[in-house]
């Protein structure tokens, strides 16, 4: 076998043998940092975009500054009024901070004050003057940059040439005997000046407009792989894990259909070391158990059926000579009865053992709390409901993650004796929280009609008083429901520990939870689609809490 052959069957055993769990948060865990790695390209692609926005609105203003000035010379060269020749220069300050900035740029060890005074005297916005140093440092050898930093350094040599004719014209404009012919020149000369600058200006204006649209479609595509990758890796890793557990579960369905009508013979085979691979060993070995109780139980009716018939025929043969053959026979009977008897508590015994099988399972399955997917199991042990609610729940909170960062959570509104659900919810959570020992009170005075979707409700009264049954320290546990204006509220109040102010934030977001137990299962997934579900029906969540103080969490729908 190859390397790589060695190599995928290693990773391919690896992955069978971890727990569900671990596949599950590996999944979760593995689309979350696709996703980050997507956003920090965004992020990375959208500074690049505002840089170049901060480019065109800085040739924009580069390019008043300059018809500013030119504008200004012309009116000196009409009225001589200084203020005008002053407003040229003035107008100048512009560019001439472009200039300056790009300059320093330019060194192989460029001082970033200079740098960035220079951008702001050229109207670049202070925010976007980290963007545009980064977009020139890091593509400048791209040549959509590097040909709209050569228009901007011409356009910089043409001012400077402006600068010296303005200068020029104004010289001679302050002698008493002026040279009207070279003053016209000087004059000429702007204009052609200007003209050139107007071509300089038109050509980076164009390369910043291909080099946008450039950078878009580098964008476009990344983002489009990026998108391509995480669904396609998502999607595989989700097919390969739900595939291992509902093909599991459906071979453990049909071996228990086939026990039950007295069928021991075949056995599974064991692919994986998860929670599958234990509960599918422990079938094989109540296979056995079966088959061996079921065998010896055969050979002894046909050995008991062997000793009746040998009896009854001596019985029949000496009946008529001694009454003491009656009792005889009737101590025969005796004998089956008891062999019966006997034979019917072996029976007992692999049903004694079978049942801790079962037992053991759900002790096992107990302890894998995080592990909802396994809701199959309870037709075939119809014992291990916990280890399949777990699993159940775990698979309601991805199917709503997915629907969230799609931004596609389900609401289906209708109209709602809100009242009669929360009752009910309550009354189903009311076995679970006295087998604790703690006690769930409800309080509401009137019965609340409502358009709201009633699962939803349900799911988020559900997580708030598992939280509370979970981390109430077995004290009792207050539910009140009540109208307010347009909403219906729910608010659970619990006894425990409480939570610090710096955590209440952190607990409606993904993965958080009100402590690090390990003791205390959950993804601390539940309070962050709650927050979801009650935004989504226009309403808000929140908590109040003080440490040693207890912990109320309001729900507000929009009804």
């Amino acid at each position: 076998m190859s390397m790589s052959g060695k190599k995928h069957k290693s990773v391919f055993n690896f992955w069978n043998n971890i727990s569900i769990s671990a596949k599950l948060y590996f999944v979760v865990g593995f689309m979350a940092g696709l996703i980050i790695i997507e956003l920090l390209t965004l992020r990375f692609a959208m500074g690049n975009l505002s840089a170049v926005r901060a480019f065109v609105g800085g040739e924009a203003s580069w390019s008043k500054a300059q018809k500013n000035a030119v504008y200004h010379f012309q009116r000196y060269a009409m009225n001589n009024k200084e203020e005008d020749y002053h407003a040229f220069y003035e107008s100048l300050k512009i560019p001439d901070g472009d200039r300056m900035a790009r300059t320093e740029l330019m060194k192989p060890d460029p001082d970033m004050k200079i740098v960035h005074a220079g951008f702001i005297q050229g109207h670049v916005h202070p925010e976007d003057v980290v963007p545009v140093v980064k977009l020139l440092s890091r593509f400048y050898w791209v040549s959509y940059i590097e040909e709209a930093v050569k228009a901007w350094t011409e356009g910089d040599a043409l001012l400077l040439e402006l600068r010296e004719v303005a200068f020029k014209y104004h010289a001679l404009n302050m002698m008493k005997d002026k040279d009207l012919q070279q003053m016209h020149n000087l004059q000429n000369k702007v204009i052609e000046i200007n003209h050139a600058l107007t071509k300089v200006e038109e050509t980076f204006s164009r390369v910043l407009g291909e080099g946008s649209r450039w950078m878009e479609r580098i964008v476009f595509m990344v983002l489009f792989i990026l998108v391509v990758t995480i669904e396609s890796v998502g999607l595989t890793l989700t097919f390969f894990t739900s595939r291992s557990l509902s093909r599991g579960l459906t071979e453990l369905n049909k071996i228990s259909e086939e026990f039950g009508v007295g069928n021991f013979q075949r056995r599974l085979a064991v692919s994986s070391g998860d929670e599958i691979g234990l509960l599918t060993q422990s079938v094989n070995r109540m296979g056995d158990m079966l088959q061996k109780s079921y065998n010896d139980l055969i050979n002894s009716h046909k050995e008991l059926e062997h000793k009746v018939h040998e009896r009854t025929v001596e019985l029949v043969k000496i009946a008529n000579q001694n009454s003491l053959l009656y009792d005889e026979a009737r101590n025969a009977i005796k004998m089956r009865d008891d062999f019966l008897s006997i034979a019917s508590h072996e029976i007992r015994t692999p049903l004694t053992a079978l049942k801790m099988q079962i037992y053991l399972i759900e002790k096992a399955s107990a302890k894998e709390s995080d592990n909802p997917q396994l809701e199959q199991i309870s037709k075939t042990t119809k014992r291990a409901s916990v280890l399949i609610k777990k699993l159940s729940t775990l698979q309601e909170v991805l199917m709503d993650l997915a629907q969230i960062r799609l931004g596609k959570i389900e609401i289906k509104r209708v109209e709602t004796n809100i009242t009669d659900v929360i009752s009910e919810t309550v009354g189903h959570l009311m076995p679970d929280a006295n087998r604790l020992g703690i006690e769930v009170s409800l309080e509401y005075s009137d019965t609340i009609i409502g358009v709201i979707d009633p699962l939803r409700l349900s799911q988020v009264a559900t997580n708030l008083i598992n939280n509370a049954i979970k981390y109430g320290d077995g004290k009792p546990i207050e539910v009140k429901v009540f109208k307010e204006d347009d909403f219906v509220v729910i608010k659970v109040k619990d006894h425990g520990p409480g939570i610090a102010f710096d955590k209440q934030n952190k607990i409606f977001e993904r993965f958080e939870r009100v402590n690090d137990d390990p003791a205390v299962s959950g993804l601390g997934l539940g309070l962050f689609i709650s927050k979801q579900i009650v935004e989504a029906h226009g309403g808000s969540i929140f908590i109040e809490s003080a440490l040693g103080n207890g912990a109320v969490f309001t729900a507000k729908f929009l009804i």
